[in-house]
């Protein structure tokens, strides 16, 4: 989910005067803010299902900038759009680098080495606002239900959809203003009997994205989720929704009573969404319309002028207050509960737990908000020149970039110096040979170091056939990475077993080493043996993955191998060696 803010995204137009409120604030649009937040979090944190609130921001971040930028051609204001993605930017950016920096940290502290990598890369890719396209490549499961093993970054991904909307919006927004302007001058010529206005053009330009995109996203919701979840291009309805909205609020003028209706049931369909609805592997397609509909209900109903009104719940000050801190609070809680998760060793929270989780989100969101992101955004020297906006966009950026850039040159050190080891002291499998018995190589690395385990699988090209079909059901499906014939000594053994790495202490003396590296001349152990003999068991894993998901302790012997197009992975467990 998202909850960017922009200049506008806060339920803030236009000031109206230093220490005050801006002349059109919306309490009950800030408050409604606060309830998505607190939906997001609440189901993240012990529902472990989608609620919707991703899309309820996307529509009233859309809603709110289009608000802004109508008002701002109707006042014959020009645009500076340079100026305009630099603010955001400066608003956005240094929130966001902070929590980045305490994911890096808690990275170090409560993740095994082996998902390093993979942090650092979605370090860049959630500073450049790619995190989306990063996690749709990867066809991550957003709804696993283990959160434990899921990337401290993985939240990002809305907040990158939100910062490329964000660059596209104003670019509509001039595109329209330049149209209506033609449109003006040559409204003889064009036949037209009235002049267009800008509203109207606007409606057109996002009612057409709107029918576009929400038709591709039903399409890719419903023959590829796992990817549509994060594309931008099945969410820009979402947006195109909250931009029409805004252009039809001064149309929309319903009675005390409807709005008292509509207020209420908007607020009851929102926070039943997830509920009642089975939202897994659904979205973003058309169920996400009854959460954005919701939301829209809620803002059409407005100050109903009533004390029965949702507004009066929506305006509620402590509400209001959070939902000034919104952002912050969806940019900590996914990592502090995942790095919670996994420095506890469990797979869900407690209600208790869950309560602390989500007391110290609150607490830090607060904090950056107080001493990070308001004293910044109201920093009058970058408000000067554009140029001293720019250094202060670089700056965020080389405070994140430093730290991550020095971590992966010393995991690729790290890696290089173990692969470079004279072959004496990496044996590999011919350690297990008895004539190895009793000779230590105590100055031998460990291959793979941890940071490389993820490369270690096979390339695999489909199922196993002929001769390579296991007789063991319990390898049933097993797939192979060559074709049967292709003698290749690099290959052989991965087509007839799967590949399998072995980390840890193998004996009394003896370093850890790499079992089915691809290296024949090292040997190989059936994988029957190895299974019988560790007592491990099988894990699903989707077809053609070669990642795993969870990462191991130290100091035990972890297996990897591709044993099946749907059951695929060996968890890491079991005792200690000797």
């Amino acid at each position: 989910m998202s909850i960017a803010r922009t200049e506008s995204a806060s339920g803030r137009v236009r000031e109206a005067g230093p220490g005050r409120r801006k002349s059109t604030f919306r309490p009950e649009v800030q408050g409604l803010r606060a309830l998505a937040v607190l939906m997001v979090v609440t189901y993240h944190v012990w529902l472990g299902r989608v609620s919707g609130g991703v899309d309820i921001f996307l529509l009233i971040s859309a809603f709110l900038l289009t608000l802004s930028f109508v008002r701002r051609v109707e006042a014959g204001k020009s645009f500076n759009l340079l100026s305009h993605w630099l603010h955001l930017l400066k608003r956005l950016l240094p929130a966001a680098v902070v929590v980045l920096l305490g994911i890096l940290a808690g990275t170090w502290l409560f993740l095994p080495q082996s998902r390093w990598p993979d942090v650092l890369d979605q370090a860049w890719a959630s500073l450049l606002y790619r995190q989306n396209w990063l996690l749709a490549d990867t066809a991550v499961d957003y709804y696993a239900q283990d959160h434990s093993g899921a990337s401290p970054l993985q939240h990002f991904w809305s907040l990158s959809i939100q910062g490329q909307v964000f660059i596209l919006w104003p670019l509509i927004f001039a595109g329209a203003a330049l149209v209506w302007r033609l449109l003006r001058r040559y409204r003889r010529r064009l036949f037209l009997r009235a002049d267009v206005s800008y509203r109207l053009v606007m409606l057109v330009a996002f009612a057409g994205i709107f029918i576009a995109s929400l038709i591709f996203s039903i399409e890719q919701t419903a023959t590829n989720q796992a990817y549509a979840y994060f594309d931008t291009r099945t969410r820009l309805w979402e947006f195109a929704l909250g931009s029409l909205l805004a252009l039809a609020m001064p149309y929309l003028k319903p009675g005390k009573v409807l709005r008292i209706v509509l207020g209420w049931a908007g607020l009851a369909a929102m926070v039943s969404c997830g509920l009642l609805l089975t939202v897994d592997r659904s979205f973003p397609g058309y169920v996400a319309l009854w959460p954005t509909l919701a939301a829209a209900a809620i803002i059409v109903a407005g100050q109903s002028g009533s004390r029965f009104g949702v507004d009066r719940l929506l305006s509620w000050k402590p509400l209001v207050a959070l939902g000034d801190n919104s952002y912050a609070l969806y940019l900590w809680h996914w990592p502090v509960l995942v790095l919670a998760l996994a420095g506890a060793g469990i797979e869900s929270p407690t209600l208790v737990q869950g309560l602390c989780i989500v007391a110290a989100s609150i607490a830090l969101a607060v904090l950056t908000t107080r001493f990070v992101e308001k004293p910044l955004r109201e920093w009058h020297w970058p408000q000067l020149r554009a140029w001293r906006t720019a250094v202060v966009i670089a700056a965020c950026c080389a405070v994140l970039a430093g730290p991550v850039a020095v971590w992966q040159t010393s995991l690729t050190a790290e890696e290089a110096a173990a692969a470079a080891q004279p072959r004496e002291l990496t044996p590999g499998a011919a350690s297990l040979a008895p004539e190895y018995a009793g000779k230590p190589t105590p100055e031998g690395r460990i291959i793979p170091v941890p940071a490389a385990m993820k490369n270690e699988w096979a390339d695999i090209d489909g199922l196993c056939t002929d001769a390579n079909v296991p007789s063991d059901p319990l390898l049933a499906g097993c797939l192979q990475n060559t074709r049967p014939g292709d003698r290749h000594e690099e290959n052989r053994g991965a087509g007839r077993f799967p590949r399998a790495t072995v980390h840890g202490r193998l004996g009394p003396g003896r370093q850890g080493t790499r079992l089915g590296s691809g290296d024949a001349a090292q040997g190989q152990l059936p994988l029957r043996r190895r299974i019988v003999r560790t007592g491990r068991s099988l894990q699903c894993l989707q077809p053609g993955k070669r990642r795993l998901r969870h990462g191991a302790p130290a100091g035990r012997r972890v297996h990897r191998c591709v044993a099946d197009p749907i059951a695929g992975t060996l968890r890491n467990g079991g005792s200690r060696l000797p």
